[in-house]
């Protein structure tokens, strides 16, 4: 990706590894933001009025690739858009967000009828400030738990970025339009698409290493021709979700908001394929809590969910056969 910038979306990988590695031994949601912020990361996208560095999307995918890999408990993809979203609408805000001050996410899941009701799908939301609940018309308002929101626990599958449901009486707060509801939405898919491929990565790196560490019957299990196939699917299926990003974040891409539907879509496909794969090739083991796949299917499957994946299919479908004819 060229941009106008002297950084490179490279130049954060190794920082991004850094950050989340720490994360991992942060004592709380308020620690793990101190880190991520003084570390430059969630405000990646904003601009510099409100203290963020104005980059294109494609500088968080790395960071958000490494925070996929390595279970990153933190709603960096929310804290991400929604300080470049609110810059402008409310500087103090956006830059509350950018300093880790005020924690943030998103209900992707249902819409308000009016100025009540009850939407769902927040990632960490009994952890944070405030949370970005949407409207039937397609705005957004941001509320504040304890006034006029509720926030209440709901059975999750992602172990590290539990999810919560709000229930809203009367909602209040900093506003979204519509438009830039639908970019934040749009942009979720991509960054979403980045955490399940760094999820996807993990899991078929960790598989790689046991198959080849692994001796049965005298032979390692990379001796056996059905798991080599396994792998190499895998492979394929990882590189197809990391070309189908570059595509979607590209300048000379003719329908990006397509792109992003396709691209999340098939890494949500594609990504619990692998995760499901590598379980497999670790036997019984790897349903087990020593080995880590399963949290990062049930994070795949978290992802999934939050973005609509199985009612974008359709969407995807009608762009394909629209594009075919």
């Amino acid at each position: 990706m060229t941009t106008d910038t002297d950084f490179n979306p490279e130049d954060f990988v190794e920082t991004a590894h850094a950050v989340t590695t720490a994360c991992a031994e942060a004592a709380g949601l308020p620690e793990r933001m101190d880190l991520l912020a003084e570390a430059g990361l969630t405000g990646i996208l904003a601009p510099e009025a409100v203290g963020g560095m104005d980059l294109p999307l494609g500088f968080a995918v790395p960071v958000l690739r490494a925070a996929g890999g390595g279970f990153l408990a933190a709603p960096l993809l929310e804290c991400m858009l929604l300080a470049r979203a609110f810059a402008g609408v409310d500087d103090a805000l956006a830059r509350a967000i950018v300093s880790g001050e005020m924690p943030v996410t998103v209900a992707w899941s249902g819409v308000l009828d009016g100025t009540s009701g009850v939407v769902g799908r927040a990632p960490l939301a009994e952890a944070c400030a405030r949370v970005l609940v949407l409207r039937t018309d397609g705005s957004g308002v941001l509320v504040t738990p304890g006034e006029g929101a509720m926030v209440e626990t709901e059975p999750t599958l992602d172990l590290e970025r539990p999810e919560a449901r709000v229930r809203v009486t009367a909602a209040s707060g900093p506003e979204l339009s519509a438009d830039a509801v639908a970019r934040l939405k749009a942009d979720a898919l991509v960054l979403r698409a980045a955490l399940i491929l760094g999820a996807a990565e993990d899991c078929l790196s960790r598989a790689a290493a046991y198959e080849q560490e692994r001796v049965q019957f005298g032979r390692p299990l990379s001796a056996n021709q059905s798991i080599q196939h396994h792998l190499a699917r895998d492979c394929l299926a990882v590189e197809t979700i990391r070309n189908n990003i570059q595509r979607s974040i590209s300048p000379e891409c003719a329908v990006p908001a397509a792109a992003a539907r396709a691209t999340f879509v098939g890494a949500a496909t594609l990504g619990a394929r692998v995760a499901e794969s590598a379980i497999q090739v670790h036997g019984g083991m790897g349903f087990t809590w020593e080995v880590p796949l399963h949290r990062h299917l049930r994070m795949i499957k978290a992802l999934a969910a939050q973005g609509g994946a199985a009612d974008l299919i359709e969407a995807v479908a009608a762009d394909l056969l629209a594009n075919a004819a």
